[in-house]
């Protein structure tokens, strides 16, 4: 099973994407990159376009980015997404992935994202227009998708849709626009969708994505040895009909909340606070190259401390001694505390 990095606005850019990879994306096999929106004008926004850039890519963890790291596209129009494939074409990327599954409002009111699943014939256009206009191009076209934007009932007709073309790899996250991401993933749908798609002539590759977070059924604490790792949602993936047409699963927060998720699913040892202290660390040194100002390089460190709270017991005065540190002194002796004085979980 290859297991994936999911992109997530704001967050899985390019100081994540390096030191992830570093310390842990030896079973990682692609990084996802936030979407970039291919504006009519044919430009994409500068801070965009810096998180894509070669010159921003730790070449000596991602020796073959062009296949390791896909730039996400969001577009609704055939000029613009043909545009953008042709700028990363240019920058050393081998594919690109197509955005079919943003739910936000700001989206989808654009007719973009998920918003693009709601009017089906136009989608159908869009998707003859670029797979025509690419044909030609030395850049593979992959789509994350949902299952449909107000029910499951619409998966039928997306899959017989995305059958007709040659798509590199096809992405199902296992729920409708209207869920967002909040209850649990409609795996009997996601089932349906891959038949429907098989059945249709689809031969893309297939993969999963929707609350892959690891194990919850116990707690581990470091000191208890690695234990079993295993994830409920693949579980109940195993026992589906589908199950053998997925090579790939994708994660997102799994992989903040647990940066050593994808070693610990392929049956590796568990995240110990060591790994993860020292994956702090770099992390802040990867965002100092990104952002000048020391008190927003704090702020986006929260960002990820939002996911990694839950690695320690009893946290809740250490974590807002973090939230409120303004320097980057304040911020690491607030970090050193935290590990010094609460117990590490690493399994949650």
């Amino acid at each position: 099973m290859k297991y994936y990095f999911a992109p997530m606005e704001g967050i899985t850019l390019y100081p994540l994407r390096n030191t992830h990879k570093k310390m842990f994306g030896d079973l990682v096999d692609k990084y996802f990159t936030p979407f970039l929106t291919a504006h009519h004008n044919n430009h994409f926004k500068k801070r965009e376009k810096k998180d894509a850039l070669p010159e921003n890519i730790d070449l000596a963890v991602f020796n073959d980015y062009g296949h390791q790291i896909i730039p996400q596209i969001m577009s609704n129009k055939v000029e613009s997404f043909v545009w953008a494939a042709k700028e990363m074409s240019t920058l050393g990327y081998k594919e690109v992935n197509l955005n079919l599954g943003c739910p936000a409002a700001t989206v989808t009111n654009s007719h973009k994202g998920s918003g693009l699943l709601i009017d089906t014939d136009y989608l159908d256009k869009f998707l003859d227009g670029i797979f025509e206009e690419l044909s030609d191009e030395p850049i593979e076209i992959s789509l994350k998708t949902r299952l449909g934007f107000y029910s499951e009932d619409e998966t039928e007709t997306l899959m017989k849709i995305y059958a007709r073309y040659p798509v590199k790899e096809l992405t199902i996250h296992a729920r409708v626009r209207e869920d967002f991401y909040k209850g649990e993933p409609r795996l009997q749908a996601f089932d349906t969708a891959v038949q429907s798609y098989r059945d249709n002539g689809g031969s893309a590759d297939i993969c999963y994505n929707g609350n892959i977070t690891g194990v919850k059924r116990s707690v581990v604490s470091d000191h208890e040895g690695a234990g079993t790792t295993s994830d409920p949602i693949i579980e109940e993936l195993r026992s589906l009909h589908c199950y053998n047409e997925i090579s790939a699963i994708m994660i997102g927060r799994g992989l903040l909340s647990d940066p050593a998720l994808a070693r610990e699913l392929a049956g590796g040892s568990k995240l110990s606070a060591s790994e993860l202290k020292e994956y702090l660390t770099h992390l802040y040194e990867g965002y100092e190259t990104y952002i000048p100002e020391e008190r927003n390089v704090i702020f986006k460190l929260l960002e990820h401390w939002a996911f990694l709270e839950c690695h320690f017991k009893d946290s809740e005065k250490c974590i807002k001694t973090i939230r409120k540190a303004r320097s980057k002194g304040e911020y690491f002796a607030a970090v050193n505390n935290i590990f010094s004085t609460c117990e590490f979980i690493s399994a949650y």
